[in-house]
């Protein structure tokens, strides 16, 4: 998957997809579809989010 670049619609912030086919593994979510993103201006941090929430709190630039 090629990466591309998110807005935050709530704070503005920019970020980098960095795969958005990710399995949730924990007990209670098992096999749900999340998104691994990176913060652009911190690429140190990484985060996931549920992949159906993601689209909607995130607009591609």
């Amino acid at each position: 998957m090629s990466s591309k670049k998110y807005r935050n619609i709530k704070n503005g912030n920019f970020y980098e997809v960095i795969r958005d086919d990710v399995i949730n593994c924990t007990n209670a979510n098992d096999d749900q579809i999340m998104v691994m993103y990176k913060s652009i201006d911190h690429p140190e941090l990484l985060f996931v989010r549920e992949k159906s929430e993601f689209y909607v709190k995130f607009e591609e630039v």
